[in-house]
């Protein structure tokens, strides 16, 4: 028979072995979890390919541009060299409208809302004029891609030129946003995107820059999307919106001046991915006359400081948005081409 003092020891043991083995069982699942993962960063599962389910794409509509020599370029960016980008991106379909007579329908009673009381007048199968009864303002609308082109022809009004009461800062966004709403026009990504405003003075029949608010006759809101998947998107003008307002210092019916609404209503969250050029290749067409020169320079030799990724916002109707090279440089340069690899774009 044991004695107490084995009784003890035994016990002592027994406490002493459980303990070692509840710190080994502890220690396994964070063990085999380390192990995975070193052999997954040994052995990395093969990149998924990418989906290329909308077929070839089209070539990506930049607006024409006058036949300037190509500049010579110089490439002098933070690492020294081009980046390391992605080579595979998304593309998001954008979506047409095809219920005509419903959207009509819909924008008439909208164009009340900003004194356009008039029936439209159909100006072909898709484009409609409206105006207002007593002032010269027309609103030209397409049914199939929801843009619109609003006017008033100030340079018939004498008042203009001596109103200066032009709303500032975030009041001029705050305005436009909300005379862009009222038709309709101000879906989510445009409210919560960045803005620009520039003021401008009436001279004859023109507009010019001016630097002080309180001597401008007008404020130009242009609206830019919110960034897609962390990546911005970017226009043919860099830093001009095809979604843009431009207010007056006067009242009522004369307040608003301009307002251009050409946007791409990208349909939800679907979208294929698709192998991207390497951004050499990319280097490569833009150093030899090819892609999108967006700001130019006086300077003849350009020096770009900046490459990186963006969707281009197009001026025209366009079927899908798609990804972009941005070249960006001194004197506010920049430049796009497109980035899917060429063997996925039909052919000009």
């Amino acid at each position: 028979m044991a004695t107490l003092t084995e009784v003890s020891v035994l016990a002592r043991r027994i406490i002493k072995f459980s303990g070692v083995a509840l710190v080994v069982m502890a220690l396994i699942p964070g063990t085999i979890s380390t192990i995975k993962k070193i052999m997954l960063a040994l052995n990395p599962p093969p990149p998924t390919p990418p989906t290329v389910r909308y077929g070839k794409l089209p070539t990506l509509i930049f607006p024409e541009a006058p036949n300037y020599a190509t500049p010579e370029y110089k490439l002098e960016t933070i690492s020294g060299g081009l980046p390391a980008l992605p080579n595979v991106g998304k593309v998001y379909v954008v979506g047409i409208n095809r219920s005509r007579l419903l959207t009509l329908d819909r924008m008439k009673d909208k164009a009340i809302s900003v004194g356009l009381k008039n029936e439209p007048l159909a100006l072909d199968d898709r484009t409609y004029r409206f105006t207002n009864q007593t002032l010269p303002i027309d609103m030209i609308f397409d049914v199939i891609t929801g843009s619109f082109s609003y006017k008033y022809d100030w340079t018939v009004d004498r008042e203009i030129y001596t109103t200066f009461d032009v709303p500032i800062g975030n009041s001029a966004v705050s305005e436009a946003q909300r005379f862009l709403e009222r038709l309709g026009a101000l879906p989510d990504d445009l409210a919560k995107g960045t803005s620009k405003i520039i003021y401008l003075a009436a001279t004859s029949s023109a507009m010019v820059p001016e630097n002080s608010p309180y001597e401008a006759n007008f404020v130009r809101v242009d609206l830019f999307r919110a960034d897609k998947d962390d990546v911005r998107i970017v226009t043919a003008g860099m830093d001009t919106s095809p979604a843009n307002v431009i207010i007056s210092g006067s009242n009522g019916d004369k307040r608003i001046i301009q307002a251009n609404y050409y946007y791409s209503q990208v349909i939800g969250d679907d979208f294929a991915t698709y192998p991207l050029r390497p951004v050499t290749a990319a280097w490569q067409e833009l150093t030899t006359g090819g892609g999108y020169i967006a700001k130019r320079t006086t300077e003849k030799v350009v020096t770009i400081r900046k490459v990186s990724l963006g969707y281009f916002e197009s001026n025209e109707q366009q079927s899908f948005l798609q990804p972009v090279y941005v070249f960006e440089g001194d004197g506010n340069f920049a430049a796009f081409v497109q980035a899917v690899a060429p063997e996925y774009v039909i052919a000009k």
